[in-house]
């Protein structure tokens, strides 16, 4: 009898997961429709990593095919921004449901040992997109379930933050991090250390913020975690359209154009004034090296821009970090197989 009602929601659970076709390729934090976006208008950091943090023998992934969900999300995979697209939710009669743990996963693991302090608020004022721990003594932050780092960033208002994409498709966030110990594209199982945070402070009344997001919305992390009991509510997670907080998605400023104006006819009066040219900035005519991919994308076109290889980059970081292709980068600069060098200077644009 049990099976025979098991049966039903098992393939709609897979018709959903797997309908879109995989191609190969702050302290406390209160989230508010515009708080939400915020960092997205925040100068991208480099996170704060222990000197000691030795990025040569991780385990990163090499192409798209390992990047998890990677056809879900609709072959999106930002490491820039925590949320930057809207991507429609596939409910089916206002339901989705999701297995949170397959067979050959590890099992799931609670990501600190502190004590929660502040749980998800919705629709009340300001709106906590998360819940908050806060810790008595320097505490490790760990990876709920296997996945891949999506984000290791340092962001205004989230501090030092990592985002891992999880093979259902979910994505946890861990931001007020003191220190991180992973690289974006590093591949993780559940219990591997993502950094620490230390001993609550005045300035901080809370030692770790966590989300959980689906398609880059976030929804009740209660949902899928029991607090009290720290353990997982279920293996099978049940998600309405309610559950999700509906935010405005602002585009990073990169991205913004400029509308154009519609030439007017000319008057004696407006052809007898000469437009003002707006000042050129000298940093705008000078060649960058290592830029981010905010200030790739808002160098001219047609001045050279230089990456100098750091220890452990790859290729494949490299062209995700300015968001070009690998066949780009081989054109730019000749290069025929896989290898690099540390403090080779690579031409991005």
């Amino acid at each position: 009898m049990h099976k025979t009602k098991l049966l039903p929601s098992l393939f709609l659970l897979f018709f959903v997961l797997f309908s879109v076709p995989l191609f190969a390729q702050q302290p406390l934090i209160d989230i508010d429709e515009s708080s939400q976006n915020w960092i997205m208008a925040a100068e991208v950091q480099h996170c704060d990593y222990y000197t000691n943090f030795n990025v040569n023998h991780l385990p990163v992934i090499r192409n798209s095919n390992q990047i998890p969900a990677y056809g879900l999300y609709k072959n999106l995979w930002d490491t820039l921004y925590i949320r930057n697209a809207k991507i429609e939710i596939p409910f089916f009669d206002n339901q989705l449901k999701i297995m949170v743990l397959q067979e050959g996963n590890t099992p799931f693991a609670f990501p600190i040992s502190g004590t929660l302090s502040t749980g998800y608020i919705k629709n009340r004022g300001k709106q906590h997109s998360g819940v908050d721990f806060s810790v008595t003594k320097r505490e490790p932050v760990v990876a709920c379930f296997d996945g891949v780092v999506r984000i290791a960033k340092k962001f205004e208002e989230y501090g030092n933050t990592v985002v891992v994409r999880h093979y259902n498709g979910l994505e946890t966030l861990y931001a007020l991090l003191d220190n991180v110990q992973v690289v974006t594209g590093q591949i993780l199982k559940a219990g591997e250390l993502l950094g620490y945070v230390n001993l609550t402070t005045p300035s901080r009344k809370n030692a770790l913020h966590f989300e959980t997001r689906f398609l880059n919305e976030f929804f009740n992390p209660e949902k899928l975690i029991d607090f009290s009991e720290r353990k997982l509510q279920g293996n099978i997670l049940t998600l309405t359209p309610e559950d999700f907080i509906s935010i405005p998605v602002v585009p990073p400023p990169s991205a913004e154009k400029t509308p154009e104006k519609t030439p007017e006819k000319t008057t004696k009066k407006t052809s007898e004034k000469t437009p003002e040219k707006p000042a050129t900035k000298t940093t705008e005519t000078t060649p960058n090296h290592n830029a981010s991919q905010e200030q790739l994308l808002n160098t001219p076109k047609s001045l050279p821009v230089f990456h100098t290889v750091a220890q452990g980059e790859t290729i494949f970081r490299i062209c995700t970090k300015y968001n070009i292709t690998e066949q780009q980068l081989r054109s730019l600069n000749n290069i025929k197989g896989t290898h690099i060098e540390v403090g080779q200077k690579l031409r991005i644009q």
